[in-house]
């Protein structure tokens, strides 16, 4: 009767094993599916600014450029991502592009050709570009830089959708500091 015992305790044994494997294995898929947006955002934007965002989220915005109305030549739908001119470390340097307001008061989009600093105010030069004129604009009329256009495909819309959840959802900050 004890070989019985044993060989019905084995099984019990064999059998919580293989549902704890189960179970991590489910939880591994689980985290793996979790995580996949993140690791598609971190190589579209960089490292460095995916975890920006998280810890100045304000400073990041994201559209859908859905009629082409900024005049960057996107297709239908894609994501423009833009860090905001509020930001601490905002930088425009020549070729970035920028979305600004024109001098008629509409957003418009253009690529930076020369920067000319008089005193404290610096004048930006547009290029000439997506049917518009070359034209000056001032630091007060930027809104942001354009980090990146993104492709709008069903799974960088989905990752995009969580990211921006995520980093005005989640603070960074306070999960890494001790209070």
């Amino acid at each position: 009767m004890t070989n019985v015992n044993k060989k019905l305790n084995n099984t019990k044994e064999v059998d919580e094993m293989k549902k704890i494997i189960k179970n991590v294995i489910k939880i591994c898929i689980f985290i793996s599916l979790a995580s996949l947006p993140f690791i598609s955002m971190t190589q579209l934007i960089g490292l460095d600014m995916f975890l920006d965002s998280f810890e100045n989220p304000d400073y990041y915005i994201c559209l859908q450029d859905k009629e082409n109305s900024f005049g960057l030549g996107t297709n239908n739908g894609e994501y423009i991502i833009i860090q905001k001119s509020t930001h601490p470390e905002f930088d425009v340097e020549t070729s970035d592009s920028v979305l600004y307001y024109d001098n008629d008061g509409d957003l418009a989009c253009n690529k930076i050709n020369a920067i000319d600093t008089v005193g404290a105010i610096e004048r930006y030069y547009t290029t000439e570009g997506y049917g518009k004129t070359d034209q000056t604009i001032f630091e007060m009329q930027i809104v942001g830089k354009i980090i990146k256009v993104v492709d709008g495909n069903i799974w960088n819309s989905i990752s995009i959708r969580i990211w921006e959840t995520s980093i005005n959802s989640l603070n960074l900050r306070a999960l890494l500091t001790d209070n």
